[in-house]
């Protein structure tokens, strides 16, 4: 491979030597060549004495729109500019001269309304002294195109909608959620056209993963951004409230429920015993009368009377975790009710 190289390079400069050694030898040639520059750049440099009409184009950017209207489109952003001037005047414009964009302040444009659809105009002609100005000594500004400048708006449409936490939520182990999730503020105001203000009936957080939680946690999080509707505010703090969770035991009895009043219940057992994991800090506060278990007579199928009946868990204090309970059904004896 480098021999191949090596052979390239040599035979690269053999060709540089020979064209050399040719110019050498055909020096009208080369005389020529000197003559054809030099005719060249003179006839440029005379051409460029000329004078020459040509168009350029400008950029420009929309400034000072109305706060209670949203802006409808993509307005022009570059005009065409008509101009005369020497050609060493106008070259420059040709070659990629940096140009900055000409603001133009919409709250002075002429206003329109069509129905329930608003614009403003402005006359370019009315941005010949503003261009010309901007231009290079010599420069003469004949035209503008287009004629014409329109913008469009839509009328902005406020309301409040209340704001989502969108979030995975992962715990160390004994560590759970000890309360509610709580958001400030848990509204916000949008606004933006009515065809999507209407349509919109909450905003989430932006999608984030906690992994690992041990503590609570209080983050300032930024709203999910939807394409021209504003925010207002943009962020929220919410604060999550985690605690250590432990086990707790409790006897609860069982109530009945729906038994005919011919009848009498005798429930065996009559009571269950409950295990739940709870926060340390409420430990103590939970009590077997937080819990109601029942058993319902009309549960029961057949026309016999039932030998047993399921329990079911009809309340728990809110922020327990992991509530088995046992036995899952009593043993049954019913009885005729005594006459009074």
């Amino acid at each position: 491979m480098m021999e191949r190289l090596k052979s390239n390079i040599e035979k690269w400069f053999v060709a540089t030597k020979e064209t050399f050694r040719s110019f050498r030898q055909n020096r009208d040639l080369l005389a020529f060549l000197l003559f054809l520059i030099l005719s060249t750049g003179l006839w440029f440099l005379n051409a460029l004495r000329k004078e020459y009409t040509t168009t350029i184009t400008y950029p420009v950017k929309y400034e000072e729109f109305p706060d209670d209207f949203i802006l409808l489109g993509k307005p022009q952003n570059k005009l065409q500019l008509k101009i005369k001037s020497l050609g060493y005047s106008i070259l420059p414009y040709h070659l990629g001269k940096i140009l900055d964009p000409e603001p133009l302040d919409v709250s002075s444009f002429r206003r329109i309304k069509n129905g329930n659809k608003y614009g403003a105009y402005l006359s370019t002609k009315d941005l010949l002294n503003d261009f010309s100005d901007k231009l290079s000594n010599g420069v003469e500004l004949m035209e503008i195109y287009p004629d014409t400048l329109f913008v469009f708006f839509e009328k902005k449409e406020k309301r409040k909608v209340p704001v989502m936490f969108d979030a995975k939520l992962s715990f160390e182990q004994q560590f759970y959620q000890s309360g509610l999730i709580s958001l400030k503020p848990d509204s916000v105001e949008i606004s933006g056209p009515a065809s999507l203000v209407d349509s919109i009936g909450f905003v989430r957080t932006e999608y984030t993963s906690y992994v690992g939680l041990k503590d609570s946690l209080l983050r300032n999080v930024a709203l999910e951004k939807i394409h021209n509707v504003e925010l207002h505010p943009n962020r929220v703090v919410v604060n999550i409230p985690v605690e250590a969770f432990t086990e707790k035991s409790l006897t609860v009895p069982v109530d009945q429920l729906n038994i005919p009043d011919s009848l009498t219940l005798k429930s065996f057992p009559g009571d269950i015993h409950i295990t739940f994991t709870v926060a340390a800090s409420r430990f103590n506060d939970i009590k077997a009368s937080d819990f109601s278990a029942v058993v319902d007579f009309n549960q029961s199928e057949g026309m016999r009377l039932p030998d047993r009946l399921k329990i079911k868990l009809l309340e728990k204090p809110e922020g327990v975790k992991n509530v088995t309970y046992s036995p899952l059904f009593v043993e049954c004896l019913f009885e005729k009710s005594k006459k009074k």
